[in-house]
């Protein structure tokens, strides 16, 4: 064993290694950023407190020939739709769990999956499908299951009608 090393020693040689690390990577992959803030005009601590204040634009608005304008909320602003894919996520962990614990085989379970979201048919053409995705590849992953490629999460969608 070495004991002619202290922990000083031992704390001072790792930190100049990883010192030595981090300068490396950080030449290696930032070095244009890197550069972008050696060589800027406006560096950052020749910068004034406080930044100039800024006045709102002035909106110009006819005062009483303005219709109403109707907003389209996008579909994940959608409450219904939001409740929706939470009952869903909610149902495929109850559904992936008991798959697990019965041991079903992958096409068992493709087609329990399948089922479960062809009650929420809704959900298929939103963005909510991939948060869908994700929940399923997790909680396979989660109990060492069936793990679903891409591909075969997208077969699972195009049963969906």
């Amino acid at each position: 064993m070495a004991t002619h090393l202290s922990w000083t020693g031992y704390f001072l040689a790792v930190g100049a290694a990883v010192a030595i690390y981090y300068v490396i990577i950080g030449i290696r992959y930032y070095r244009q950023d890197i550069r972008a803030l050696l060589n800027s005009k406006s560096r950052f601590w020749e910068r004034p407190e406080k930044p100039p204040p800024i006045s709102p634009p002035q909106a110009s608005q006819p005062e009483e020939t303005a219709e109403p304008v109707e907003v389209k909320k996008q579909p994940w602003q959608n409450e219904a739709l939001f409740a929706k894919v939470e009952e869903l996520s909610s149902q495929l962990r109850i559904s992936i769990r008991e798959a697990y614990e019965k041991g079903y085989e992958k096409r068992d379970f493709v087609f329990l999956i399948q089922m479960s979201i062809k009650d929420f048919s809704a959900v298929k053409g939103t963005p909510f499908r991939e948060a869908i995705n994700n929940v399923i590849t997790l909680e396979s992953a989660k109990y060492g299951f069936i793990n679903l490629s891409a591909v075969e999460l997208e077969e699972l969608w195009k049963e969906v009608k």
